[in-house]
């Protein structure tokens, strides 16, 4: 099925219909009813993008949109966009420059620390690109989307702020090839982990260290982790501290480090191996 999907018109589309949801969600109710909130929703805006050690559209800022809808208590359905409305996909020396992504999630609590997720990312050029389909639901290798099963643990509520994710990609665009004579490729079920920890610290902000590896990268979907063996993209740490705007609206601002451990130069050496990211996020 083909889509023309406008990214930069959806993001506002979305915008829109959280922020109408907003409303209707501040509506006033009794002292003697209490509801339970629905829509959990955040805007960054940060400096630029980087996920996992990744860095996707160059050095430009960017708009993330994202939040969950909660249809129980254990079940949440949720989106996640980003742009950093740039129109040319790669600059005039090859790297990176205009990204967009639009991620669809499914979260189900199985008990109090674990937590189950589905998560779909579809990252469509910004331009059009010989050999790349935009198509959505193409998950095929030429496609631009892949499905992710996360397995969060998050042992706050046990009163230990310790986090650990297991993520393996179960579908799309993550196919490893035996050789140059290989076409369709084999799904590698890329897989990544992360543990991280938070702590405060004096004038109420909160450190969050994290160690992120990637532990099969042979399919390449880490552009920027080693391919042969097991790969720190990711070590880094997250400072961040709350700003209260009213009863239901908070603004954190935040500054997160990253080092990729990768010794895979090439690919690194027009990014660097390190990267700093400034933010605000508007949360509801």
């Amino acid at each position: 099925m083909k889509t023309n999907l406008n990214m930069k018109n959806l993001i506002v589309f979305l915008a829109l219909m959280l922020s109408s949801s907003l409303i209707f969600a501040q509506e006033k109710v009794s002292d003697t009813t209490k509801t339970e909130k629905k829509w959990d929703i955040n805007l960054d805006i940060a400096s630029r993008y980087i996920w996992r050690g990744q860095s996707w559209g160059g050095n430009y800022p960017v708009v993330q949109l994202y939040g969950n809808y909660n249809v129980t208590d254990k079940l949440s359905l949720g989106l996640w966009a980003t742009h950093n409305f740039k129109k040319q996909y790669y600059d005039a020396n090859g790297a990176s420059k205009g990204y967009r992504e639009l991620d669809f999630v499914i979260n189900y609590a199985v008990t109090d620390y674990l937590t189950v997720s589905l998560q779909d990312y579809y990252w469509p050029s910004t331009d059009k690109q010989e050999g790349v389909s935009n198509d959505f639901f193409n998950f095929g290798n030429d496609g631009s989307q892949s499905i992710d099963l996360q397995f969060l643990f998050d042992f706050s509520e046990k009163g230990v702020p310790i986090w650990f994710t297991l993520s393996t990609l179960v579908a799309g665009n993550d196919f490893r090839y035996k050789d140059e004579n290989d076409l369709k490729g084999k799904q590698n079920f890329t897989t990544y982990m992360e543990v991280g920890y938070s702590f405060e610290v004096p004038l109420g902000i909160s450190l969050s260290p994290v160690v992120g590896a990637v532990l099969n990268n042979k399919a390449g979907y880490y552009t920027f982790g080693d391919y042969d063996k097991l790969s720190f993209v990711n070590l880094g740490c997250k400072a961040s501290k709350d700003i209260k705007l009213s009863e239901s609206v908070t603004m954190p601002i935040w500054l997160n480090y990253t080092y990729n451990a990768a010794s895979n130069k090439a690919n690194l050496e027009p990014f660097g191996k390190q990267f700093l990211v400034a933010g605000v996020t508007f949360s509801y």
